[in-house]
């Protein structure tokens, strides 16, 4: 059995809206392989995490033997948004869903009537409210 792949809950806001673009061309880089692995992989698992670094923050600018480096204060921020997201969902901490469901689910309550409040103060608030979610990421996890 495969092993479940580790997301951030925060995360889970973002993956559906990803077009391009982050902190740094690798971030980018990582980040367009795992929603690229996510769309063809629609059943594969995902594990909801809170709190630690996951597979997106793998090539993140921020990362420093193998621990989150940004300011306490930051770091205490992504925490809280990681928190908030999974209570928006209504999931829970571990808990292991399909890409499929979890990604529908996110998309369907973390729109652009709600993304402001959910995901305030993010830097990437406003882009990610100009580009809405990736229609070609919605197609795909809704493949048979």
């Amino acid at each position: 059995m495969e092993e479940p792949i580790e997301i951030r809950a925060h995360h889970l806001a973002c993956i559906p809206r990803f077009y391009r673009g982050g902190y740094d061309e690798d971030f980018a880089e990582n980040m367009k392989k795992v929603c690229q692995y996510i769309r063809k992989n629609p059943n594969a698992k995902i594990k909801v995490i809170i709190a630690k670094l996951d597979v997106l923050c793998e090539e993140c600018p921020h990362k420093y033997q193998n621990k989150c480096v940004q300011s306490e204060k930051i770091g205490k921020w992504v925490e809280s948004q990681d928190k908030k997201v999974a209570k928006y969902l209504g999931i829970k901490l571990n808990s292991i869903h399909t890409a499929r469901n979890i990604f529908n689910l996110s998309m369907e309550k973390i729109n652009n009537t709600t993304i402001r409040s959910v995901c305030e103060d993010c830097i990437f608030l406003e882009n990610c409210i100009k580009v809405g979610i990736n229609n070609a990421f919605r197609k795909d996890i809704n493949k048979n």
